[in-house]
């Protein structure tokens, strides 16, 4: 009678590690699953010339070298940290609205052009969508990332269109 307790005691000891190991191997092999790892890169052309990068939790803005804005908050460098739960809804939307269904060039016949180059990248999958004319030839979808981004990120960078 008195190693009963001591050998129930080893019995449970034995059954709650099995248990917590079996978890721990369903929570790595991605049942729970981490959020997928969403980034978002935009390219303005024309005179424009500068990127926006998004991430789960951060969008920040990166000037290019032929940037014409003698402005400082189109020429500089800038970081805004974002709500997750937002950001990752914006990520469905995009898939949800076909992203992935985009062909990966509109091209254009006209001469002036104002480029937009839209990039999405998940855990699994990467596309790239080119369109050469952001006011003719380029899907509302693109049009809705590029100003959705922009007020995202906070500081107004606003397409500025010149017609040639």
């Amino acid at each position: 009678m008195k190693y009963i307790y001591p050998t129930l005691l080893c019995i449970c000891l034995a059954v709650a590690a099995y248990y917590n190991n079996k978890s721990n191997k369903a929570h790595d092999s991605g049942h729970f699953g981490k959020p997928e790892q969403y980034t978002l890169l935009v390219q303005r052309g024309a005179f424009h010339f500068d990127s926006f990068k998004l991430t789960r939790n951060k969008i920040s803005h990166i000037p290019g070298i032929a940037s014409n804005f003698e402005t400082s908050t189109h020429n500089n460098n800038s970081q805004t940290f974002l709500d997750s739960l937002q950001t990752i809804g914006f990520f469905k939307k995009l898939e949800a609205s076909g992203f992935w269904d985009l062909e990966s060039y509109y091209g254009t016949d006209t001469s002036c052009t104002s480029q937009l180059i839209v990039t999405l990248r998940t855990g699994k999958k990467s596309k790239t969508v080119i369109c050469d004319d952001y006011q003719s030839d380029c899907p509302e979808l693109l049009k809705y990332i590029e100003k959705k981004v922009v007020e995202l990120e906070g500081n107004h960078l606003k397409r500025t269109y010149l017609p040639g």
